[in-house]
């Protein structure tokens, strides 16, 4: 009973794993946020929010503009 309890549990983590990474990256961002709205209604979470929460939600949002190969940041040097 305890093994078919564990490999259920490993089956079930494993197909979370797979589904969060090969979800689009605008999904994982909604989700992240979404879990940041619930957790900042719950005031014992709010370490955790800081830690773990925060560091994911930036890194899910990308660096914007400044990281698209098209933006030229530094104008070309006067002729």
């Amino acid at each position: 009973m305890l093994q078919q309890v564990l490999v259920t549990l490993i089956v079930v983590l494993a197909a979370l794993f797979s589904a969060w990474k090969l979800m689009p990256a605008r999904r994982r961002l909604q989700a992240l946020r979404a879990l940041d709205a619930w957790s900042a209604s719950h005031p014992g979470l709010s370490a955790w929010r800081q830690r773990w929460l925060k560091p994911r939600i930036v890194r899910a949002a990308g660096v914007g503009c400044d990281g698209c190969a098209a933006n030229d940041s530094h104008p070309p040097p006067p002729r």
